[in-house]
């Protein structure tokens, strides 16, 4: 959205004036609408020619839309990115329009036309915050870093209730919790979002079981879930796993002390 190099031809109208403005958005301020070739449509604010400030961008082809904030013709502060799955005719890619997989809205800030802040900033010092929620249900809660999820953030998924908890990485939980609707979670790393190497369960009673998990590779193209829509082209998705948990020490809780478990005489 405003991240192509170079922009399609389009008509401005202003308000007062029926016919459309001689040079477009050259040298432009003020409010204006702005109808492209493609069929995309803008209708917001100009400075200088430029899209800056409150607007709101459509795309023709899928029905997307974008309602915030603009800074040198791409998303930047605050905003709502809505992704649909209307159906119309094929058309050559132009304007803004988002290569994402289809539904979902995404809620939170902009750096130069990507969710989160830039790539050379830190999460817990810029703006950074957005929630996405999928077509499937499932919601993303947390920190953005270049268009992908980075840095502290929590994956809710909507078909078994259970939870992502922790750091990102480039679009993958790294280090957390993965927590279930009982209370029962495990603690650990994480590698292609799914257990990797030592961590521990730990029980709603309490009891908790360290131990490693191990993965081995299997054909196949999942991602492992909690996937992102990227700005641009898909990314290479992250090979197919078997997880197998090698357990090891048990620890038993009674009356509020941990214990280690008996030894049988």
């Amino acid at each position: 959205m405003g991240e192509e190099e170079e922009e399609p031809k389009y008509k401005l109208f202003v308000k007062g004036q029926e016919a459309p403005l001689e040079k477009g958005s050259q040298q432009y301020t003020g409010q204006g609408k702005a109808f492209y070739e493609n069929g995309d449509t803008y209708d917001g604010t100009y400075v200088e020619g430029l899209r800056r400030g409150k607007g709101t961008y459509t795309w023709k082809k899928y029905g997307d839309t974008f309602e915030g904030q603009y800074e040198e013709n791409k998303k930047h502060g605050f905003g709502k990115l809505t992704y649909r799955s209307n159906v119309g005719e094929e058309e050559d890619d132009g304007g803004d329009e988002p290569k994402a997989p289809r539904d979902g809205t995404y809620l939170g800030y902009f750096h130069a036309g990507l969710r989160g802040c830039a790539e050379d900033q830190s999460p817990e010092e810029a703006p950074s915050d957005g929630t996405f929620t999928y077509a499937n249900g499932d919601i993303y809660v947390g920190q953005w870093c270049a268009g992908k999820k980075h840095g502290r953030g929590t994956y809710s998924y909507a078909k078994d209730g259970t939870k992502l908890v922790g750091e990102w990485e480039k679009g993958k939980i790294t280090v957390g919790k993965w927590v279930f609707p009982n209370g029962t979670f495990y603690s650990g790393k994480f590698r292609y979002n799914k257990p990797y190497g030592q961590g521990v369960w730990v029980f709603g009673n309490g009891n908790q079981l360290t131990g490693e998990y191990m993965q081995k590779e299997q054909p196949g193209d999942d991602d492992g879930g909690a996937g992102d829509e990227e700005e641009g082209a898909p990314p290479k998705p992250d090979p197919k796993v078997w997880c197998h948990f090698k357990y090891g020490e048990t620890v038993s809780v009674h009356g509020g002390a941990m214990l280690p478990p008996r030894e049988e005489e």
